[in-house]
């Protein structure tokens, strides 16, 4: 039963992006499309020896010029990251349509992302022990795939506790903020579910990977194309499962439509 409701959820997320594809787009293209722009100038700005962060033998030269660069180009990329998963929170929560750049002011984005910082630091404390853990049990079985056994347990484990925790964060995107204590208060009676939606998107995220690993020797335009579109329905499936959780967990909305 369980695996059947974590099956449904995520064909439900399935459903939220593709039967939304010009939201969908309409959240995500503009915003990343200002992120390309800004990360060409920046290596532009830092792609001379003299002025970068490389010197005439390509070492590393931590120069002033390159720090304040690629600190501003990581601010702004966790600024598009805040700015699409808010907008499409809103959208999918609030039936907020958006235009070719969705608006920014009274959004609650830089506190979606202060939040996202922490949460972050958070698994990453949680992250240490898990693969350690998970490493020793896995030792003996190192030449039959140990590593590849180590990562799909680490990560879904990883993967169900940031999905129960940043249930948080739509609420961030709505205007009505609860605690991350409230949120894995609110999840408790779902875990299950939760950890089979883990578990096949991790399956999903390790599945897409063999392929375009297969597939980017020979064809490395057509590997990084795939490689790019995958990376955008893992980041917007996130979000919609995030979304799927909230609604039905705080709002009280059925689970499946």
């Amino acid at each position: 039963m369980r695996r059947s409701m974590a099956v449904q959820i995520l064909r439900h997320a399935f459903t939220m992006i593709f039967g939304n594809m010009g939201q969908a787009l309409r959240v995500s293209i503009g915003p990343y499309a200002l992120l390309i722009l800004v990360v060409v100038v920046g290596l532009m700005m830092i792609g001379t020896p003299e002025d970068g962060l490389f010197d005439q033998s390509g070492a590393p030269d931590i120069s002033a010029t390159g720090v304040l660069v690629l600190t501003g180009i990581a601010v702004f990329a966790l600024f598009v990251f805040g700015w699409v998963a808010v907008s499409w929170h809103r959208f999918i929560l609030l039936e907020e349509y958006a235009g070719v750049l969705q608006a920014v002011a009274d959004r609650q984005i830089w506190h979606y992302i202060g939040r996202s910082i922490l949460y972050g630091f958070l698994m990453i404390a949680i992250a240490i022990p898990i693969f350690f853990i998970v490493g020793l049990v896995a030792a003996p079985f190192m030449s039959l795939g140990g590593s590849l056994i180590v990562f799909v347990v680490a990560s879904t484990v990883l993967t169900y506790i940031w999905f129960r925790i940043a249930l948080a964060l739509p609420s961030v995107a709505v205007g009505k903020p609860i605690s991350l204590g409230e949120a894995w208060a609110a999840s408790s009676g779902l875990s299950g579910t939760i950890f089979g939606v883990a578990f096949l998107l991790m399956l999903i995220n390790g599945l897409s990977d063999i392929v375009i690993d297969s597939i980017a020797p020979t064809l490395p335009i057509i590997g990084f194309a795939m490689s790019v579109a995958m990376q955008w329905l893992l980041l917007m499936l996130g979000i919609s499962i995030l979304t799927t959780f909230y609604g039905h967990l705080i709002e009280k909305r059925p689970l499946i439509d």
